[in-house]
């Protein structure tokens, strides 16, 4: 019997233990038993002293029994004791470990909270100074392309201003050398100059640079150095239209001019602003004319048709003044030409 008893206490004892280790799993197994054994033999003593009867107790007493089971119950009580203290004491230093491990993490996490927030205020910098580079690389480019597109203008100008200046002095200088336009009077020469000077590379150069007057006044003044046709105290243009067309040496050479210098197959708007060419083209027309239909004074004639069809030209010029309406009503008419056919 006392070991069927032993053996159920056993049994009894294991469920305890593992239902109070499921519950509190951090006690240690020493102080679990020794809580349970010294709760389990108090229980048992105090079993056996409430079933024992009066001649019982009172031989406990006279033997000393009672007073053994008293002394075994309080050291089981003691027993008990220390090892709820001791189990307190585990828990407590686990329960200071674990918030101490917590503050740990907690810190950690603070640091890696801050870490992630430097970390994105440091990308976001970055961004910024990415996008700062960016627009600072591309408003380069921009100057750097302008500054690329100014330094090919400037040299295109300085290529056509160098084959303007060839042009012009390769013109001029066989026209002064006499080699070109010769035996031809001189308003024709006049006139045949500056559209030769102003289908070359000159007008290229005010086609792209917008200056027409650099060329234009270096023309004016090479012709009139060279020029004693007129009388610098001015001179009836009809009378120097008139001995032009007289000075022609032969009827051919007439109408090459005439054919050269035509006038009324263009449109009226060029005709409108040219009226010192329409002088000069319509005195060769009549001049070409037979003689019984050809007006005594063609040039007088013609500065008629003129101011009464287009402009009130005057009767009187000078070589200034001549050479320089020329000049400019070719460079504008060729001009004009060129810039149509660009549309």
């Amino acid at each position: 019997m006392p070991q069927q008893k032993n053996i159920v206490m056993s049994s009894s004892l294991t469920i305890y233990l593992e239902q109070l280790q499921h519950r509190v799993p951090i006690v240690s197994d020493k102080a679990i038993i020794d809580l349970v054994n010294g709760i389990q033999v108090s229980q048992h003593i105090f079993r056996y002293r409430k079933n024992r009867g009066w001649f019982g107790n009172l031989i406990d007493k006279i033997d000393g029994s009672d007073n053994k089971r008293r002394l075994l119950l309080d050291g089981n009580l003691i027993a008990g004791q220390e090892a709820l203290h001791q189990w307190i004491e585990e828990l407590v230093d686990k329960l200071q470990i674990s918030q101490a491990a917590l503050k740990v993490t907690q810190n950690s996490l603070l640091e890696a909270r801050n870490a992630i927030r430097n970390l994105q205020q440091r990308g976001q910098i970055q961004e910024e100074a990415l996008i700062q580079l960016s627009n600072q690389l591309y408003s380069l480019a921009q100057q750097v392309g302008i500054q690329i597109t100014n330094l090919e203008a400037r040299v295109r100008q300085l290529e056509v201003r160098v084959a303007a200046n060839e042009d012009l002095d390769k013109i001029v200088t066989a026209w002064l050398a006499g080699q070109t336009y010769t035996h031809l009077p001189w308003v024709m020469q006049v006139a045949l100059l500056a559209r030769e000077v102003f289908s070359s590379s000159v007008l290229m150069y005010e086609l792209e640079t917008k200056d027409t007057k650099v060329y234009r006044q270096s023309l004016i003044n090479k012709i009139i150095a060279s020029s004693k046709e007129i009388s610098p105290h001015g001179d009836s243009l009809g009378d120097l239209l008139d001995r032009s067309w007289k000075q022609t040496k032969n009827n051919d050479d007439l109408k090459l001019l005439a054919g050269l210098l035509e006038v009324r197959s263009l449109p009226m708007q060029r005709v409108v602003n040219t009226p010192y060419l329409f002088v000069i083209g319509t005195t060769l027309e009549l001049a070409t004319l037979p003689e019984d239909v050809r007006p005594l004074q063609p040039g007088r004639s013609a500065i008629a048709l003129c101011r009464s069809q287009i402009d009130t030209i005057d009767r009187t010029t000078d070589a200034s003044r001549f050479v320089t309406a020329v000049v400019e009503e070719t460079a504008n008419d060729c001009l004009a030409m060129i810039s149509n056919q660009s549309f």
